[in-house]
């Protein structure tokens, strides 16, 4: 899975994009296949913005939280986008894929 870490008009620290690789990394429990996910710091004034934008395979899901501090903003959209992904595990444990018989068996 690659992981891209963008900052939008202020410089990222290394240790902001250690915690938040090291946090992605825990999206690949899902097991949906992720391709890529792009991170994206903003700073506006007083307020602090992450989103994350997950690729997949038949799989694309945005999530975006604000904050006055990068990591509780991070964190926030981190949990959604958690959630997001829990669903469509969910939905694909439940997915069942059938022969196309009638359900019948041949009797001669």
């Amino acid at each position: 899975m690659e992981v891209d870490i963008t900052g939008r008009h202020f410089q990222i620290t290394p240790a902001l994009r250690d915690y938040a690789t090291g946090k992605i990394q825990r999206l690949e429990k899902y097991s949906l296949k992720l391709e890529s996910v792009h991170v994206i710091f903003e700073v506006e004034k007083f307020r602090h913005i992450s989103e994350i934008t997950v690729l997949g395979k038949g799989l694309r899901t945005k999530a975006k939280e604000e904050s006055t501090d990068m990591y509780a903003a991070f964190d926030k959209s981190l949990g959604n986008l958690q959630v997001q992904l829990g669903r469509l595990h969910e939905r694909s444990k439940d997915h069942k894929i059938h022969d196309g018989g009638t359900g019948h068996e041949i009797q001669s």
